[in-house]
């Protein structure tokens, strides 16, 4: 076999193995990683700043459940942008991104009984739709 090819197949197993690294890292971390849960809310008093407050006050307990590192709600930001763009959406009333120690913790935190008495009886009441979105680190 001359260089050049024994240069090119060289080439070829270090790629395949610096992809297969990469893949067993990421199957290795799916689950393992920080978790992180963000839920955008639509109000039934769209823009009412009372309405805002009592859906703040009523979700600060949930930053106290078991597994929560960070909790953070507030409002749609005033950001004045050079071009406007269809991505851009601020027609919410309130966003909330929460970070846990895992997947499993925020799973616990979606069945843990006080998180479901909050929504229920605190949340729910105010809300006309929300989404939320999960993701791992």
């Amino acid at each position: 076999m001359n260089s050049r090819a024994t240069f090119f197949l060289w080439l070829l197993l270090v790629a395949f193995t610096q992809v297969s690294s990469v893949q067993a890292q990421t199957s290795e971390n799916k689950d393992t990683g920080k978790a992180h849960h963000v839920v955008i809310i639509w109000l039934k008093q769209h823009g009412d700043d009372g309405a805002r407050k009592q859906y703040i006050e009523g979700s600060k307990r949930l930053a106290k459940l078991p597994g929560v590192l960070d909790y953070h709600i507030g409002t749609p930001g005033n950001i004045k942008r050079k071009h406007p763009s269809p991505a851009l959406d601020s027609s919410y009333d309130l966003a909330i991104s929460a970070t846990f120690e895992s997947l499993d913790a925020l799973q616990n935190y979606l069945n843990h009984p006080q998180h479901h008495q909050v929504v229920q009886d605190v949340l729910k009441p105010l809300v006309e739709k929300y989404k939320a979105y999960d993701f791992v680190e």
